[in-house]
Order: C-alpha cells, then structure tokens, then sequence
C-alpha cells in the first residue's frame, strides 16, 4: 500500500510540475512585453541623432519621440528576434500614442525585419501610416497594430521599431511606444 501510495503521489507532483513548465513556457510566447518606452530613459533604443528625444510634447512624463523637418528618423529600438523569445515569433503588437498636427501630415511608426545587423536585405515590413490612422488632431491618440510576420523569419533576423517622418513638414510625435509578442 505504501508503494502504492509512493507512485500515485509521484504521478501527482510530476503532473503539477510539467503543467507548471507548459504555463511558463506559454507566458515566454504569447503577450509579453518586448518594450515599453515613454523616453524617460532610452535603454535597448539606440538613436541616429539625439534630437528626436524632446520636451516640446508627451503623452507621459517629459520626453516623447519627434520627426519633421529637423529629424527623418527617430530613435529606434532594435533586437535580434532570438534573443527576444525563446519560439519562433509569428505576431507582434505595436502600439503607441501620438500627436499629429493634421490630417496633412503624413508620418509612419514602423516595424521592420532585416536579415541580420551585418546584411540589411529586408524580411518584413510593416508600419502604421498616421494620415490613414489617427482621427483626431492636435491631441494624443493611441493607434495600435498586429503584424503577422512571415513563416520566413530567422531567431537571427534583426528587429526595428522607429518613428518615421515621411516627408512631413510639421513636427510628429510618439510616445509610450511598446511591442508585444502574441503569437
């Protein structure tokens, strides 16, 4: 009876301990964070020109991310996908709030996918197009995107997320920007 008892208590714990592992191993892939940022600190960003951090506006704290006619480009997070997720990544959630001028004024928060930091040929991309999303001007909005990648992804590709000026003419801005893996 006692073995009896030994085994039975043993296919218990083994039962609790390997649907623990499966719990933890769904939290790696699906809903977390890769990045959050309100530019009160730009740890894991890495920046072509400082002058897209300003106090001019932000949806929290001081700082947010500007592009216009002084900056094309804003800081940009970047990572290798394998060293964000122990799975293959099949969707990611980009979101930010925003402030726009005017319908006017084009301006793009974009997600792309290089082959690796040494070889830029493109795997994906994909952006959220301010003109066509945001509704209300002059204000903060939040706008909010999921990207299905492509089956062709490597853990070796290289992860870009950066504010992009498209031409315009006024200044845009960005903050509180956060990725999220959701396969």
């Amino acid at each position: 009876m006692k073995r009896f008892t030994s085994f039975v208590w043993s296919l218990l714990t083994g039962s609790v301990l390997l649907t623990s592992c499966a719990k933890k191993d769904d939290a790696l892939t699906k809903g977390i964070a890769i990045t959050h940022n309100d530019f009160e600190s730009v740890l894991g960003w890495n920046g072509n020109t400082d002058g897209s951090v300003t106090t001019e506006r932000a949806h929290s704290g001081k700082y947010a991310l500007a592009v216009g006619p002084q900056a094309e480009y804003s800081y940009t997070y970047s990572s290798i996908l394998g060293k964000m997720s122990t799975a293959k990544i099949r969707t990611i959630t980009l979101s930010a709030w925003v402030w726009v001028p005017s319908d006017q004024v084009p301006g793009s928060l974009v997600l792309a996918i290089a082959h690796s930091p040494e070889r830029s040929t493109p795997v994906f991309y994909g952006d959220i197009s301010l003109a066509k999303e945001v509704k209300k001007f002059k204000e903060w909005q939040q706008v909010s995107r999921t990207f299905t990648l492509p089956d062709s992804i490597q853990d070796t590709n290289q992860l870009k997320c950066y504010l992009w000026r498209a031409g315009n003419s006024e200044n845009v801005y960005a903050d509180d920007i956060a990725l999220r893996i959701e396969n």
